[in-house]
């Protein structure tokens, strides 16, 4: 996703720098430029990549995409390119990335949102994305400088971006979403479709909305569950090949997102006494796929 965004941003005209750790990427991105696949083309964008080691001067805006395990590490490793005026801006999964963003900035220097553009990674230095999208923002509190600017910056680079004072709300959403269906996937290593094959998983998909629903609305967010459920139901129908980011994760033996997602969900849930057997129970197990890496 940061390829995706940082290459679109680049060809708006931003001033882009990409940082990552994976050294076969970096190098990739060194020789070849970024490799970026879209409904657009193919095309190479040269965009400059650094490790974070090799940063040495700040930014006015940092747009974080590290699994939300690695969020602390991550933003600790480029402290230096941080000084008071940078914003950072999560697009992350789950629910607390705000809180581990504070660390290293007051919050109304954050923004938080989602995107549901798509993105792959086909290789070093190779990026894919096909499919409409948007990205929807809001700052965490006061509206820091960038907010106003971050639509445009967006529409040259090619891609929607609106200003959603709701966008806690999209948060939820996305959250239930990806409960629904992330966990129950990694689980039971089966593809979305497989989930939605079987009557006994495609039910318990529909029970996690239920409960997380519930979860939201006791946390005061107006979450549309006939919403959630007929995007879920898109998604068992449409995408019964497509192997979830946390399925995924399991079969590369790679620790999972399931705190941010489940983990954050049950947290919440018991502070309003509202009871969620079915994701606690996904949550467990996932815990316990998690331990064995």
């Amino acid at each position: 996703m940061g390829g995706l965004i940082g290459g679109s941003l680049s060809e708006g005209g931003a001033d882009v720098t990409l940082i990552d750790v994976n050294a076969e990427h970096v190098d990739a991105l060194r020789q070849n430029g970024l490799k970026l696949k879209t409904d657009k083309g193919e095309r190479y964008i040269p965009i400059p990549v650094l490790f974070p080691w090799e940063v040495s001067k700040t930014y006015d805006l940092i747009i974080v995409f590290t699994k939300t395990m690695h969020t602390t590490s991550a933003i600790a490793a480029i402290r230096s390119a941080i000084d008071a005026n940078t914003v950072l801006l999560s697009l992350q999964n789950g629910l607390d990335n705000k809180l581990s963003l504070m660390e290293f900035v007051d919050q109304k220097n954050i923004m938080v949102g989602i995107t549901t553009y798509p993105a792959d990674m086909k290789g070093p230095g190779c990026v894919e994305s096909h499919g409409e999208g948007i990205v929807r923002l809001a700052s965490a509190s006061a509206a820091p400088p960038l907010l106003d600017y971050m639509p445009g910056l967006f529409a040259r680079g090619d891609m929607k971006a609106i200003i959603d004072p709701q966008v806690e709300v999209a948060i939820w959403e996305k959250v239930i979403f990806n409960a629904a269906l992330n966990g129950l996937c990694a689980v039971t290593r089966s593809t979305v479709g497989q989930i939605g094959a079987h009557a006994d998983t495609r039910e318990l998909a529909f029970q996690i909305i239920g409960e997380l629903c519930a979860t939201a609305h006791a946390c005061g967010f107006a979450v549309q569950g006939e919403r959630i459920e007929k995007t879920v139901s898109e998604a068992l129908e449409q995408h019964s090949s497509h192997k979830p980011s946390m399925l995924q994760d399991v079969l590369a033996e790679r620790p999972t997102e399931i705190e941010a997602i489940c983990g954050a969900a049950v947290r919440r849930a018991e502070e309003h006494n509202i009871p969620v057997p079915v994701t606690r129970t996904i949550l467990g197990l996932v815990r316990h796929i998690d331990w064995h890496l």
